[in-house]
């Protein structure tokens, strides 16, 4: 068997190894679906990461992981009630090979406890110093598929960028959708898209569930556009490496402490334009997302006596694969004794 054989089969089998953890993150949390208790979803989504990385093949160093957010006065807090339970630069993992981690333990906290649909869990690995490091803060963002790759430009008005995608595609205007997320410094970019004629998704939360929709072709979504999370962005950036496309991005400081952590970082100017390769350098990406709640790429997950079954997308550069997973887990040892549900 060829070396290129044998590194297609490993990188393969880590990426079905995230698969397992976003699985049993999302077999945990789903749970507190409506519970009202986003701070008791988070901490537990973040310890179960914790020891599901554990068991996967590599040692994964923990480079993107929001760790606060917004409450309902505008003030930062932490998410999680118990400190120290996942953290950025921690060593996860039972192997050799180093990588760096980008960990969503629960994109759309909100939507997952008040009932809602789009949750997801999610994981994103490349090697070792590949991901940009951001503190965890706001960051503009512009992607498409790969239709209109090196057609659009952040610097750009809006509504060059939304002609060009619409070119790109073989569409008018009127013929293509961007997702924007319903937030206040948003008004503006919503009336300018809507000038143009093209269909807007508004969405409540979560960045990374349409970014997977764009990536792939039929999606009836062809561009984000907006300020969201920075962390958001580098799982975004794993997405857009696997399924092709395009993202750029700039860093949003609100703070000049965050200006003055970004060159701590090595990003002397926050208003650089940051492309596909400075996010995530290099071509050796895995990317793994289960679905929590319903949600229009993921299913959620569904439980019956003793058991559950979830959806899960796993997708890598090395090989260039996208896989859906459809599993059922008994939960209990006679689950499925009586035969599955389906």
């Amino acid at each position: 068997m060829s070396l290129t054989r044998l590194r297609s089969e490993s990188v393969a089998a880590s990426a079905i190894a995230y698969a397992s953890v976003t699985e049993q993150v999302a077999l945990g949390v789903a749970r507190l679906e409506g519970s009202g208790a986003p701070e008791k979803a988070y901490t537990l989504a973040t310890e179960v990461f914790r020891e599901e990385l554990g068991k996967v093949g590599v040692s994964g160093r923990v480079a993107i992981l929001r760790e606060e957010r917004l409450d309902e006065r505008g003030q930062m807090r932490p998410l999680k009630t118990r400190p120290g339970i996942l953290s950025v630069g921690d060593i996860l993992g039972a192997g050799r090979t180093e990588v760096d981690l980008a960990v969503e333990p629960v994109e759309g906290l909100t939507l997952l406890t008040r009932g809602q649909q789009g949750a997801i869990s999610a994981v994103a690995a490349s090697p070792r110093g590949s991901m940009l490091r951001t503190p965890d803060m706001y960051m503009s963002k512009l992607i498409v598929g790969p239709r209109a790759r090196g057609r659009i430009d952040i610097d750009a008005p809006v509504d060059e960028n939304v002609h060009a995608i619409a070119e790109a595609n073989g569409r008018r205007t009127s013929e293509i959708t961007v997702a924007v997320l319903d937030r206040p410094r948003h008004e503006d970019l919503i009336e300018q898209i809507r000038e143009t004629g093209a269909r807007i998704q508004i969405r409540q939360e979560g960045d990374l569930t349409p970014v997977i929709a764009v990536g792939l072709r039929g999606s009836e979504l062809h561009a984000i556009i907006g300020i969201g999370g920075a962390p958001e962005g580098i799982l975004a950036a794993a997405v857009i490496k696997c399924l092709g496309g395009e993202i750029q991005a700039k860093m949003w400081p609100t703070q000049r402490s965050q200006v003055e952590k970004l060159k701590e970082y090595g990003l002397d100017d926050p208003e650089k334009k940051l492309a596909l390769d400075d996010l995530i350098r290099g071509e050796d990406v895995v990317f793994a997302a289960t679905g929590i709640t319903p949600g229009e790429t993921l299913s959620g997950v569904r439980y019956f006596r003793g058991g559950a079954r979830t959806h899960t997308v796993v997708m890598s550069t090395e090989p260039r694969m996208v896989r859906f997973m459809d599993t059922i887990h008994a939960l209990e040892p006679d689950a499925g004794t009586q035969g599955f549900q389906l």
